[in-house]
């Protein structure tokens, strides 16, 4: 947790226009961003758990407590795809692993809007591991804990990449159920969540084979599977509802291949 990275910054394209800051909303409601950092961005505590431990999404307005008046394009970008804050130092429980791939352009939306968004003044949430989250790290259980020992920094990132309905672009959309379903999508118990959390689900083709892509897609817009039963919580249906028809079909394609 002590570690210095050292990451060479990727020019971030300059992003104003209406529809850019529309699409970069879009992109932080629909990748989660607010379960950490709130709808507004304001940041908030989302584990507070003795044995686990306290963690909070940093405030990433531009209010008094917010980090975005003093982070650089660059410097956001490598927080955000690569865990790693402006001294150099690890983010703890930053899920940078979901977001190394997004792409130049997508980041530039996100971090766009951002900006757009109003200054709030909120202090930040505590962050502390606790002794039981310390041990399920060293032990190999809560690798998010420190993704950027994870992530290999020295990868390029893609400019763009082009909405298609395809294995491709649903294996990009996919790197957002990462976190909780684990890098190969198997499912299992969720790195660092608090015993009463109930296991993610198995995604891959075998774990949806009483869904259909009708079915899959309508899910994740309502919030209920094929036999009426609802989907509870931490599954973050609401937020994955914000996904376009064509990143909804692209990542059914994907998971049905693997």
């Amino acid at each position: 947790m002590e570690k210095k990275y050292s990451v060479k910054p990727t020019p971030i394209p300059k992003l104003i226009s209406a529809q850019d800051l529309l699409e970069g909303k879009r992109l932080y409601q629909s990748r989660g961003c607010g379960d950490c950092h709130d709808v507004d961005g304001s940041g908030k505590t989302f584990i507070n758990d003795p044995a686990i431990g306290t963690m909070s999404g940093a405030n990433l307005t531009s209010g008094k407590g917010g980090i975005l008046n003093d982070r650089t394009d660059e410097e956001l970008a490598i927080a955000i795809r690569h865990g790693v804050g402006k001294n150099g130092r690890a983010l703890i429980f930053m899920p940078s692993t979901d977001f190394h791939g997004m792409t130049n352009q997508d980041v530039a939306k996100l971090i766009a809007y951002l900006r757009s968004a109003p200054g709030i003044d909120k202090e930040q949430g505590e962050i502390k591991p606790g002794p039981l989250g310390r041990f399920l790290f060293l032990i190999g259980e809560i690798p998010i804990l420190v993704s950027a020992e994870q992530i290999d920094h020295e990868s390029n990132h893609l400019d763009s990449l082009k909405p298609t309905i395809s294995v491709e672009y649903g294996k990009y959309v996919a790197a957002t159920c990462t976190g909780c379903h684990g890098m190969t999508l198997v499912g299992g118990p969720i790195q660092g969540a608090p015993p009463e959390w109930p296991p993610a689900q198995n995604i891959t083709k075998k774990g949806l084979s009483h869904y259909t892509e009708v079915s899959f897609l309508e899910a994740i817009r309502t919030g209920k599977r094929p036999d009426g039963s609802e989907i509870k919580f931490p599954m973050p249906w609401q937020s994955l509802a914000k996904l376009t028809d064509i990143e909804l079909k692209a990542l059914w394609l994907y998971l049905q291949s693997i």
